[in-house]
């Protein structure tokens, strides 16, 4: 089969607080590594993206435990539904299938889905086997279908986050990623923020 080329995004954030999205240009951007598919093209989920994260909630939205732990969005951004399973996130870029998504569930068009970043799995599927590091790092969504190797579908790098402001894609879906802005957990992107400035 085929060797597949690496999905990338050319998109960068807000130099102060983010270095640019993995996957794509890597001028710079020492962090950023490529994960090329040996065994040939698996499904991935293109219209499924990381929409927004929050590495430091300290007060701005807690879990159904209580507790003001970070999270990942998910968006999808196409018409049809898309299922979770094969999929994963991770903060480790060696290791693709870190925090598999729930298999058999999955999220419908224009629809959110936040993951609590909290290496507390056992208080339900929507908790990630990960803490977000507040000062640098970086988060990507992975496609592990039976039978291929792991392929990053999206992923982002970042330096030091401020607390209780998310970087976030604005438009929900698009390619531009602004900082600091304020939390929209399961909502549209860009009703407010810190910063408005572009990458």
């Amino acid at each position: 089969m085929r060797p597949s080329p690496v999905l990338s995004v050319a998109m960068w954030l807000v130099p102060s607080l983010l270095l640019g999205c993995a996957g794509g240009d890597k001028s710079g951007d020492s962090a950023a590594v490529d994960s090329p598919v040996i065994k040939g093209d698996p499904p991935v989920n293109p219209t499924l993206l990381i929409n927004e994260f929050l590495a430091s909630n300290k007060a701005s939205n807690a879990d159904t435990a209580g507790e003001f732990d970070d999270w990942i969005e998910l968006y999808n951004t196409g018409t049809d539904r898309v299922s979770f399973t094969g999929l994963s996130l991770t903060d480790d870029l060696t290791k693709p299938e870190k925090s598999p998504l729930p298999a058999g569930a999955g999220i419908d068009p224009g629809a959110y889905y936040l993951v609590w970043c909290d290496n507390q799995p056992e208080q339900g599927e929507d908790h990630a086997t990960f803490r977000i590091a507040k000062s640098s790092g970086v988060v990507a969504l992975y496609s592990n279908a039976a039978g291929y190797d792991s392929l990053r579908v999206d992923g982002i790098n970042y330096t030091q986050q401020p607390a209780d402001l998310s970087a976030a894609r604005v438009p929900d879906g698009s390619t531009n990623w602004l900082a600091g802005q304020t939390p929209t957990p399961d909502a549209a992107n860009g009703t407010g923020g810190a910063s408005d400035s572009g990458p």
